[in-house]
């Protein structure tokens, strides 16, 4: 069921609805800050620009597919969904973090020039390799403080565990689907039994461009408690381990 602290799709397509930001972003240094970032770098220029949409999908572009579960299926996930589509999933809010200092956003310093990084899993205790990165943007920020409304999606006000922040609380997050392909040595699905991946897949939703907080899981949510999911994980391993073709293009799609 869904809680009164809502921030709804419906009203995010009213704020973007009949305007059209600058694609630019200016820091709070005065510094602009162009949809490809500060990379010279023609594929990292491609995913700086899809990290830095703005525009909030319409019902026509949400992938109904998509799901915190599918995304957290096992396997070689590269081509499992589109990135010019949007998905709406729902998850437990593990952990919320600063971005670190990306190409994206120019290098920026400053917390509020920086993406916000929201882990979410199927469950409270889902480790590093059962959660999904999905992430605010300092331009969807920047736009929710300006609706009407004003929405505050700083990352310390997110951290919180007040009325206002998300962290240990069941959301449903709208956004757009992308492949962060600079971390796939870093993902269970791409990089599988690697020792130090931090993550369960490169899919992401970013940006988000809508955090509704939930009073619980909703009921169609998969039961899959972490030590199951670990299992199927591990199947994973084993395939890729016993398919030399398959570790060899691994190792070499990672270098």
């Amino acid at each position: 069921m869904k809680s009164c602290t809502s921030y709804a799709l419906a009203a995010a397509l009213a704020l973007f609805a009949g305007q059209a930001p600058d694609e630019n972003y200016t820091l709070t240094t005065g510094k602009s800050c162009g949809p490809e970032g500060s990379t010279s770098k023609p594929d990292v220029k491609t995913l700086n620009r899809q990290k830095n949409r703005f525009q909030a999908p319409t019902v026509d572009d949400i992938d109904t597919d998509v799901s915190l579960a599918a995304m957290l299926a096992p396997g070689e996930d590269q081509n499992r969904f589109d990135p010019a589509r949007a998905a709406r999933i729902v998850g437990f809010v593990v952990d919320v973090k600063p971005g670190g200092k990306e190409s994206c956003n120019c290098g920026a310093t400053d917390p509020v020039d920086r993406d916000t990084h929201i882990e979410i899993g199927l469950a409270p205790d889902a480790p590093k390799t059962q959660r999904v990165i999905v992430e605010v943007t300092p331009r969807l920020r920047k736009l929710m403080r300006e609706k009407p409304e004003s929405v505050d999606w700083r990352t310390l006000t997110l951290q919180s565990h007040g009325d206002k922040g998300i962290k240990g609380k069941w959301v449903e997050v709208t956004g757009w689907l992308f492949f962060d392909a600079e971390h796939t040595n870093a993902a269970e699905d791409t990089s599988p039994g690697t020792m130090d991946n931090w993550r369960a897949t490169c899919w992401e939703i970013h940006p988000i461009t809508d955090i509704t907080v939930l009073d619980g899981p909703p009921a169609s949510t998969p039961a899959l408690p972490p030590s199951t999911l670990a299992v199927l994980q591990h199947a994973h391993v084993l395939t890729v381990r016993r398919n030399k073709t398959r570790r060899d293009f691994i190792d070499a799609r990672n270098r």
